[in-house]
């Protein structure tokens, strides 16, 4: 189990890939792997431009720690990344802040071949269809950060899915 209070974001760092396209996000020279709380899914699975993502509430962020403890992680990273790179003032963040709602934090569903890569399971560790994600299921999930890119004029970086145990109401 990788908890999110083990990981020293200090110790992150950026390395060009071997054909400069990205740089590979590293802590202690390794992708950056965590596991999450449950917390519910606002809207199900969701499609844009192709790629496959969820998005999930960081819900009662006042009053819980888990929910403020991952939000404050995911801000730090995004924090370091900025620092990291060069000539760079600005990340696309994967939080999404509401006046009216609690935070959610995106998480991208990686595909090969039209088929999810991740490994998507219910509560009793059975295979789950991920079409099948009903806006208002619960998720943990273990989630990976591994690269950051620059493209049309913005550095980015997306929080994929490694592993989604999904939690039915």
């Amino acid at each position: 189990m990788n908890i999110i209070s083990d990981i020293d974001v200090n110790l992150i760092k950026l390395e060009n890939s071997k054909d400069g396209k990205f740089m590979n996000i590293l802590c202690d020279d390794n992708p950056i792997v965590f596991t999450t709380p449950s917390f519910p899914v606002p809207f199900g699975l969701e499609e844009s431009y192709n790629n496959k993502f969820i998005k999930v509430s960081l819900r009662n962020i006042r009053k819980s720690p888990e929910a403020q403890e991952l939000y404050t992680f995911i801000e730090s990273i995004e924090k370091k990344l900025v620092e990291l790179i060069p000539d760079c003032n600005e990340i696309q963040s994967q939080l999404r802040n509401s006046a009216k709602y609690d935070p959610v934090l995106t998480v991208k569903i990686p595909m090969g071949k039209n088929a999810v890569i991740a490994d998507v399971k219910d509560s009793t560790g059975a295979p789950f269809n991920l079409y099948g994600l009903s806006k208002g299921d619960f998720v943990r999930s273990t989630l990976v950060i591994d690269t950051v890119w620059y493209f049309r004029g913005k550095y980015s970086y997306k929080i994929k899915a490694k592993e989604i145990i999904v939690e039915r109401n």
